[in-house]
This record gives structure tokens, C-alpha cells and sequence, in this order.
């Protein structure tokens, strides 16, 4: 099995850095979804010169203003508002904080968050070829080669042909025998519990090895290990047998690999999920959180890691999914700004802060905000799933960051809750004490 490990060079960088099949994507995905589907981005609902008034505030109007934003939210909904710096009196704002609502996309929030203290902001997801048979002095493996996966979510052309080369280089010249695809670190239900598990629109088919970011049809680790063996005949390693799905003996898996390959970092990773809302990433890192030497990763399994991590940071939430497209992923406000809280204390506190979008500037807040207070002070992470709205991160604000979360469920009107949860932003971001 494919190991976590420090940082040791770099392959596919900007593979991580972009949604690497349409598929992988909840912007991409909403394009195809009835009104309103997962996340996508959305022009800014600010554009009066009252709402971009940027002077600053006192604590007792900023409660005013959030006071009368709650109130015009729909029922099912809640705010909470939590000065990170204040020595005291550190909660600015509450409204139904303490009652779980559906996530959507905030859910990616618990899922990064965990990624990155159980994998680490530096580790790194190997993809290796290991062999069986021996290379005669001709350049003939007699024997198979096995692609395995260890679930890294980025192998792209460039992670493939760098695999290929290092066998080429170790000698190999012929297979005899067969390629083996081998996706064993993980379990093979390829969707989330909104879709059964099965095939879903708004995600690729999940697989602990994949290529491209998978496809919507056939098989992710067949079509990675067709990639490697038409990278091999670029190379001019002639390969005799078919591409099949299989795992290597524990006696193969014992020899040093003849070609590794690594994921750009865990916090690229976790970047290249939040910036954009990707879902496919998301659920990827899910999985790979279960996965060890001795059991699969699993969607089930990473959804226990992401609650034990919530309560070690004194937060809750109940986890189905990494990505928030099944509606039963929940936590209340106060528990998500609990969690945001508590990563600005964390070892990789300043890559989780950085991996969520600025208002006004990237990714699903790129047209949101603009013009306001809050563009460039404050990043958040959107969500949205049928009659669901969620923003929640951090504004540059008070005596240092205020996080917040702004959960609005029975949603009618998405445009209207962008406007109140923008609102919401824009005057946090205008708070001095």
C-alpha cells in the first residue's frame, strides 16, 4: 500500500491547482443540476454604495446589523460570530448558533481540516510500480508489472510518463506478461450516500487509483493503467499482455518498487478543494483518511475520522460524506466557528486559512463581494445543495480574524441568502472595537 511521507520533490503541482476533469468539479456540476445544485460561483448582490460603505463599525452596531440580517434569513437558519483574538467577551454575534443545520460544501470544512492534521499539510499520496519476474539481460521482464494506487486524487499525464521512465530506466525494455491496475487501498463503491453510492452527476467515480481525475464511465483504474502502458510504449517498453484489474502478492509488494511517483502536498490538496468547492477531491481525501496497511479507505470510515477529529477540537458534526452533496451532513454554527477556531491554533492553521477563498478575488467567492469591505479581508467557504446556503470562514476584522458561519436552510431564493450571507461578511469585516 501506498504511504503518507514528508516532502520529497513534487510531480503535478498544477494538476492539484485546477479541477482536473469537469466531472471533479461542484461548479461544473451545478451547470447540469436543477435550480440550485452544488457549489458555483455567483456575481456579487452588493452593488448599492450603502452596502459598500467600508468605514468601521462598533460591536453594538455590527450586533445591530447581524441582528437584522438573521431575522430576514429564512426560519431554518443560524448565525454564529466569534472574535478569535478578544481576550474577552470573544462571541460578537448569535442567532440559533447551537441547532445543526445541513452543510452542503461546508462540509469540506471538517474534511480539509482533518486532512491536513492526520495527513499532514506536507505528506504527500505515492503511486508506485512494482514487479514480478526478474529482467534478463536482454531488457525482458519475465513477469507482470503492477500499477498500485494509494489514492492520490491528482495523477495526471505527467505523474504516468515520469512512472514509465523509471521503469525504462531500471532496464526494462519487454513485459512478457501482464499490466495489473491495483486500487485496493480503497473500497470500490465510486459514489456517496446521496447517490447510493453509485454513480453520481456531480462526481467523478471515486477509486484508489485514478487518472485525470476519473471519468463518468468505465473503470478509474483500468483507464490509469491503459495511460501507463501507452506511456510505456512511448518510452519503448513493449508490454505483451492485457491491462487488468489485480493486487500484487505480499512477497511482490516486499521489493523495492521500479518507479514512484508523488501527489503535490497535502495542503495543495486541500487547496485545490476548497478554492474551488471540488468534490471529487474532497471524497478522495475522505477515503484516503481510513486507509491504512490493514483496511480499505472508505467514504463510512473517513466520515468517523472527520467527527473523532471534530470532537477532539471541541466541535461536532455528523459526517456522511467529504464533500457535502448528501443532505444528512450536519453541524450547527457554533460548531463550525468552533472548528475554525480552533485551526488558526493548529500546526497547519495558516494552510487551512489560505486554502479557502478571499471575497471578491477566487474561486466559488471570485464575484461575490466585490467593491466591499469584505473583498480581500475575508475568506470563506461556500455551500449549496437544494434549499441549502452556507458561508462560513474568516474575516480580517476586530483584533485579528473573526470567523463566523452563516447556515440557511429552506432556501427559496438562492440570490436573496447570498445577499444576507454577504451582508453578514461585509459588516464583520467592518468591526473595530
Amino acid at each position: 500500500m501506498a504511504t503518507m511521507r514528508p516532502m520529497v520533490g513534487m510531480i503535478g503541482l498544477a494538476a492539484a491547482l485546477m479541477l482536473v476533469a469537469p466531472a471533479a468539479s461542484s461548479d461544473a456540476a451545478a451547470q447540469a443540476a436543477p435550480l440550485p445544485g452544488p457549489d458555483r460561483p455567483s456575481r456579487s448582490s452588493l452593488a448599492s454604495p450603502q452596502a459598500q460603505a467600508s468605514g468601521a463599525i462598533s460591536r453594538s452596531q455590527l450586533r445591530s446589523k447581524l441582528n437584522k440580517l438573521a431575522k430576514a434569513a429564512p426560519s431554518s437558519s443560524g448565525v454564529y460570530v466569534y472574535d478569535t483574538a478578544a481576550r474577552g467577551r470573544p462571541e460578537l454575534y448569535g442567532s440559533k448558533e447551537g441547532k445543526r443545520r445541513k452543510l452542503a460544501s461546508n462540509t469540506k470544512l471538517f474534511t480539509t481540516a482533518t486532512a491536513l492534521d492526520r495527513l499532514g499539510a506536507g505528506g504527500r499520496i505515492e503511486t508506485v510500480v512494482r514487479a514480478r519476474g526478474n529482467i534478463n539481460g536482454n531488457g525482458k521482464l519475465r513477469g507482470d508489472l503492477y500499477l498500485v494506487g494509494g489514492g492520490d486524487p491528482t495523477l495526471d499525464d505527467d505523474g504516468v510518463d515520469s512512472l514509465a521512465r523509471q521503469v525504462a530506466a531500471a532496464g526494462v525494455e519487454r513485459v512478457d506478461g501482464t499490466i495489473y491496475a491495483d486500487d485496493s487501498v480503497f473500497d470500490r463503491k465510486r459514489g456517496v450516500p446521496d447517490s447510493g453510492y453509485g454513480p453520481s452527476p456531480f462526481i467523478a467515480p471515486l477509486s484508489g487509483l485514478v487518472y485525470r481525475g476519473s471519468t463518468y464511465s468505465g473503470d478509474p483504474a483500468l483507464e490509469a493503467g491503459g495511460a501507463f502502458k501507452s506511456a510505456l510504449r512511448d518510452r519503448g517498453v513493449r508490454v505483451g499482455g492485457a491491462v487488468k484489474r489485480g493486487r500484487p502478492t505480499k512477497k511482490v509488494r516486499a521489493r523495492t518498487p521500479l518507479g514512484t511517483v508523488e501527489s503535490p502536498t497535502i495542503a495543495a490538496i486541500v487547496e485545490a478543494t476548497n478554492e474551488p468547492s471540488n468534490n471529487f477531491y474532497a471524497e478522495m481525501l475522505l477515503k484516503r483518511l481510513w486507509a491504512t496497511s490493514s483496511r480499505k479507505g472508505t467514504t463510512t470510515g473517513g466520515a468517523k475520522a472527520v467527527e473523532r477529529f471534530a470532537k477532539s477540537q471541541r466541535s461536532k458534526i455528523q459526517a456522511l460524506d467529504g464533500s457535502g452533496l448528501t443532505e444528512g451532513n450536519r453541524s450547527s454554527p457554533r460548531d463550525v466557528v468552533r472548528l475554525l477556531s480552533a485551526m488558526r491554533r493548529h500546526e497547519a492553521g495558516q494552510e487551512f486559512f489560505e486554502s479557502l477563498p478571499r471575497a471578491g478575488k477566487e474561486g466559488t467567492l471570485d464575484e461575490r463581494m466585490e467593491g466591499t469591505a469584505a473583498a480581500g479581508s475575508c475568506r470563506a467557504k461556500t455551500g449549496t445543495i437544494s434549499g441549502v446556503s452556507t458561508l462560513s470562514g474568516y474575516c480580517r476584522a476586530g483584533r485579528g480574524q473573526v470567523a463566523f458561519s452563516v447556515l440557511i436552510n429552506g432556501v427559496g431564493d438562492l440570490e436573496a441568502a447570498h445577499r444576507i450571507q454577504d451582508k453578514v461578511a461585509v459588516a464583520i469585516a467592518r468591526y473595530r472595537p
